[in-house]
């Protein structure tokens, strides 16, 4: 376990899913990857890949005014 210093909160590393919504009302399905999880307030720490993968996900969502508001996104690493 770690503690961050934006909530002072200890994280523990876990292993998708995770599923979170954003601001904005999308909601993120996440799963291959490994994360942080917040023991106390929910908080999610992903590595930086995966934060790239989700924005670029949610961006293309909020270009269109149709789009579903869900987001399924799958890491999983191929050999």
């Amino acid at each position: 376990m770690r503690e961050h210093s934006h909530c002072r909160h200890r994280f523990a590393e876990s292993e998708g899913p995770a599923v979170f919504q954003t601001m904005d009302g999308i909601e993120v399905n996440v799963s291959g990857s490994m994360f942080e999880k917040c023991t106390t307030c929910g908080h999610f720490d992903f590595p930086v890949e995966t934060r790239e993968a989700i924005e670029s996900s949610l961006k293309e969502n909020r270009k269109n005014a149709n789009a579903v508001k869900q987001i399924y996104i799958n890491l999983v690493e191929t050999f």
